[in-house]
C-alpha cells in the first residue's frame, strides 16, 4: 500500500487515529516519588507549562503552588531523575513508553490510584477506553500513566523563507530539494524519524517493508541526512 503525500495531508483525521499505533507520539503524566500538601512540581513537553493548562487546575485548587519545568526530550527528563530529582517533581509528562521501559523499572515513578483514575478511561477515545490503553500499565497491571493526547508529529517551516501553502503541498518531499540543502535540522529522535521517512518515500509506514521498500527507505534517509545542517536532540535549537 502507497499513501502520497497529498493523501496524508489530507487525511489529518486518520492520520491522528493512525498514530495510536506509534506510542512515541502518545504523552502521559506519571506520579514520582516526592509527597507535599500545598505544593506540585511537574516536569513536562513544552506547553504543559503554560497558563492555558495549569491556570484552570490552579483556579480549582487555591492555596497550591504550582511550578513547571519544561524538557528538552524524554532522556532528559528520565536523567534529571536518575540525578536524584525524584524529591523535587511529583509528576513527569513523557512520552508513554518510557513509563513502562526506563522509568518503573528503575524505580522512578510509582503506580496510581487504580480506583481514582480507571473511571477517566470511559471518557477517552475508543482506542484507549476499551481496552485501556496497554502502555499505561505493568505487565502486572498496576497503573502507571493517564494517556493524555496524541496524533502526528510534523515538520516546521520558517514561512518567511518557505510558504506554508508550498509546505503542505509538497510534504516530506520538501526536504529532497537539493536548493535546500544545509537549510534544514534534524531531531534525533530515535525512532521518530522512521514514520517522516517512509511518507517522503511513499512508503506505509504501518506495515512491513519489503526488500524494494527497504532500499528506498535507506535511499530518502541517505538523502535527509545528508542535506540537513544540524542533527540534534534538543527541539529548542
Amino acid at each position: 500500500m502507497r499513501i502520497s503525500r497529498r493523501t496524508f495531508l489530507q487525511g489529518s483525521s486518520a492520520a491522528a487515529s493512525l498514530a495510536v499505533a506509534a506510542p512515541v507520539l502518545l504523552g502521559g503524566p506519571r506520579r514520582a516519588l516526592a509527597a507535599r500538601d500545598k505544593e506540585l512540581n511537574i516536569l513536562c513537553w513544552e506547553g504543559y507549562n503554560t497558563d492555558d493548562v495549569l491556570g484552570p487546575f490552579r483556579d480549582a485548587h487555591e492555596g497550591i503552588t504550582v511550578r513547571a519545568e519544561s524538557g528538552t526530550s524524554d532522556p532528559d527528563m528520565i536523567n534529571k531523575l536518575r540525578a536524584g530529582e525524584v524529591n523535587v517533581w511529583d509528576l513527569i509528562n513523557l512520552n508513554q513508553p518510557w513509563a513502562r521501559q526506563q522509568l518503573l523499572p528503575e524505580g522512578l515513578i510509582k503506580p496510581l490510584n487504580k480506583e481514582r483514575f480507571m473511571p477517566y478511561f470511559a471518557k477517552m477515545a475508543p482506542e484507549f477506553a476499551d481496552p485501556a490503553y496497554p502502555l499505561a500499565f505493568a505487565a502486572n497491571g498496576d497503573l502507571i500513566g493517564m494517556p493524555q493526547r496524541y496524533g502526528p508529529f510534523s515538520f516546521v517551516v520558517n514561512t518567511d523563507k518557505i510558504s506554508r501553502e508550498m509546505a503542505e503541498d509538497q510534504g516530506w518531499k520538501l526536504f529532497l530539494d537539493p536548493k535546500l540543502k544545509d537549510r534544514y535540522g534534524v531531531l534525533t529522535y530515535d525512532n521518530w524519524n522512521l514514520i517522516h521517512m517512509c511518507l517522503t518515500g511513499d512508503l506505509n509506514p504501518f506495515k512491513p517493508l519489503d526488500e524494494k521498500g527497504f532500499a528506498t527507505f535507506t535511499d530518502i534517509a541517505k538523502q535527509i541526512f545528508a542535506g540537513s545542517k544540524l542533527l540534534t536532540d534538543d527541539l529548542v535549537r
